[in-house]
């Protein structure tokens, strides 16, 4: 590979050609390290993407095997020595870009197959990147991992041929010192990986206490892995760190000796594992197993269904190697027939595999359901039907790979028990929203917008009124200022009307002082933060008591808000959309510019009618429970703090939605 540098001495013309030389390897040595055969290189001789964050003299030449693998690979070089590692500097008499910004040019040939990984830092000024390919097509990049001195790009080579590279800033002017580096790497040859290892008394620890051991592997874009921890000795933990993005974590699989995370690698490059603990302290052996996906399973757009008639049961298993849904679940095929005006039930059990259920009309309208009624093992779709003709159900999972037993059931049931509401009488409304929390330690952005986002959303699309909304935001949000609220709106509301309560804010759990009880059997109660306190989820019930209202909604966008659930929602006409698992944080939409997802999603699905799927102008139940999941399914995924810090409650891999319907029928109308 050649790479040259277009360097900007007053003439762009100018070329410095850099020709990689044949160099011979470099001496790895031997394997006596203390943290030989962990995945990364630890010699303080090499630099690059697969070397140990911290490194010690006394590992020079004492991690081969390690450094031998990533150097062979190109991922790492001899610090100094890389052929594609640059300094440079912008400065006053460079080229300039037409906005004013100073630039230098690179350039280095691929071809297709290859992937490309370009690093620009600086000290300086802020950085910003970008590389036009042989097609005159630009990719660019600012602030990486929103780190204002780091600008990076990964790039798949489509095209063969010679990539142009700038190396610039934000701003105009800026100047000073930067260093770039660009690696040409070819495909990895991944294969399973198993790796035995044991936490002991000396190993390092996370800034939160526990002890950990770290393993690196490489993956390519557009593949699928799955990252396995187990111990019978303590309490596993799991964090993945991609090479962009956000870390994934796990605590508990289907026990607490079983960690595990699936990723769908959007980014080719070094993926970190960290094997640890759930507690402080705790020790002893594991096995850490890497496994790749098959993608080559059958699509199950070609797979023939399997007849299946109505008021009959049917058991079957998903295995590797049955056909594959655009995401890699493993999925069966079956049809039934069905006559317009039937109210049919489709139940999908299992007790192996986290169940997933669709169904697809004549008309080729979808039906979803995860979660029926807070279980993972159990998914259903109850329908009037509204065509006469074949139905096609889509029984599989909600993670890609998953495996195991289940049980399929397509019953006729009353159609009374499926009842239709006329959603009449007026729309209140109660948002409240906190970014702006006493001290910078805890404050939080956009979510203080985030209630206006949804309260501007319901007047646009559900018939609020100005007059009949209380809006709660940043010091207004105290807990006088919302019991008062409460007692205002719980004055004027009819028996026919619908109440709307929303919160974006902290959310946290503590201990009951009087131990457990039947909707709290962990003794944990959970709180929303407001601006003087906490209101826990005992208190808000009681709060709520006097909103007498033919249908409450309670939506909760704060960590740990699924606990409420079980306080709020067994009053009769109260149905809740909760943010996240009661032992899971929420995370903050930033791609979004929102606090949380939730009030992105309900805007949406009100202010646009996206939850309206059968266009009949009017939102029920299943329709907007069932457009939020997919939309949580489609675009979050648990964000976590730098430094691989973490909270003291357990965090799966991916926040989920808590829909709990309580006695609210699902074509029961909730907004006109």
């Amino acid at each position: 590979m050649t790479a040259t540098h277009i360097g900007s001495l007053g003439v762009f013309g100018l070329l410095l050609a850099l020709v990689q030389a044949n160099a011979q390897a470099p001496e790895f040595g031997d394997d006596s390290s203390t943290w030989a055969l962990d995945g990364e290189c630890d010699d303080p001789r090499f630099s690059g993407q697969g070397v140990a964050s911290v490194l010690l003299e006394a590992d020079r030449l004492h991690d081969a095997t390690d450094c031998r693998t990533l150097f062979e690979r190109g991922l790492i070089h001899i610090a100094g020595e890389h052929p594609n590692a640059y300094s440079g500097s912008l400065q006053a008499g460079d080229s300039t870009l037409p906005d004013g910004e100073y630039f230098d040019t690179y350039s280095f040939h691929a071809q297709p197959g290859q992937h490309a990984r370009i690093d620009l830092r600086s000290a300086a000024f802020d950085t910003y990147l970008f590389v036009v390919d042989p097609n005159g097509d630009q990719q660019d990049n600012d602030d990486f991992d929103g780190n204002e001195s780091h600008s990076a790009l990964t790039l798949a080579i489509e095209h063969g041929g010679t990539y142009k590279v700038y190396a610039t800033s934000y701003a105009p002017g800026e100047s000073g010192e930067y260093s770039l580096e660009i690696s040409v790497m070819d495909t990895a040859d991944f294969r399973d990986r198993a790796e035995p290892g044991s936490l002991s008394q000396s190993d390092r620890t996370l800034d939160s206490g526990e002890f950990y051991d770290s393993f690196n592997f490489v993956a390519d874009a557009g593949k699928r892995y799955r990252v396995n921890l187990n111990s019978n000795d303590f309490d596993t933990y799991l964090i993945v760190v991609p090479p962009d993005g956000e870390q994934f974590e796990n605590d508990d699989g289907e026990s607490t000796s079983h960690s595990f995370v699936d990723i769908d690698a959007d980014a080719f490059g070094i993926y970190r594992v960290l094997m640890t603990s759930y507690e402080q302290g705790e020790t002893g052996d594991y096995l850490l197993t890497i496994e790749q996906h098959s993608n080559d399973g059958q699509s199950i757009r070609d797979a023939p269904p399997q007849e299946i008639v109505v008021d009959a049961d049917m058991s079957g298993a998903l295995r590797t190697g049955d056909s594959l849904l655009n995401d890699g679940e493993y999925g069966d095929l079956y049809s039934f027939e069905a006559t317009a005006g039937q109210a049919v039930r489709v139940e999908l059990r299992s007790e192996e595999f986290d169940t997933y259920l669709a169904l697809m009309t004549p008309s080729e309208a979808v039906f979803q359901n995860d979660d029926f009624e807070g279980s993972t093992t159990r998914s259903a779709v109850e329908l009037i039907v509204p065509d006469t003709g074949t139905y096609t159900i889509i029984a599989t999972s909600y993670a890609a790979g998953e495996t195991g037993q289940y049980a399929l059931s397509v019953t006729e049931v009353d159609p009374a028990s499926l009842s239709v509401a006329q959603g009449g009488g007026r729309v209140y409304g109660l948002f409240a929203g906190i970014s702006d929390y006493p001290g910078k330690e805890a404050d939080l952005a956009h979510t203080a917008e985030d209630p206006v986002r949804l309260r501007d959303a319901m007047i646009a699309g559900a018939g609020l009124r100005d007059e009949d909304q209380i809006t709660l935001v940043d010091s207004h949000a105290t807990r006088s200022a919302l019991r008062l609220a409460i007692e205002d709106i719980a004055g004027r509301i009819q028996p026919e009307d619908t109440f709307v309560f929303f919160f974006s804010g902290h959310g946290d759990r503590i201990e009951r002082p009087d131990g457990p009880q039947i909707t709290d059997p962990d003794a944990l109660d959970e709180t929303i933060e407001l601006y003087d306190g906490s209101v826990s989820d005992d208190e808000l019930r009681d709060m709520l008591s006097g909103i007498v209202a033919g249908t409450s909604l309670i939506f909760l966008d704060s960590c740990f808000s699924g606990g409420f659930a079980k306080d709020l929602i067994s009053v009769p006409g109260r149905m809740g959309l909760f943010s996240s698992e009661e032992d899971v944080t929420s995370s903050v939409a930033a791609k979004f510019e929102a606090g949380g997802y939730l009030s992105v999603f309900l805007a949406d699905a009100i202010r646009n009618k996206l939850a309206d799927s059968d266009g009949d102008n009017a939102v029920t139940a299943i329709e907007l429970s069932q457009y939020v999941h997919e939309r949580y399914r489609a675009d979050v995924k648990l964000s976590s703090s730098a430094g691989f810090e973490r909270t003291g409650a357990a965090r799966t891999g991916h926040q989920r939605l808590v829909v709990d319907r309580g006695s609210i029928g699902p074509y029961d109308i909730l907004f006109r």
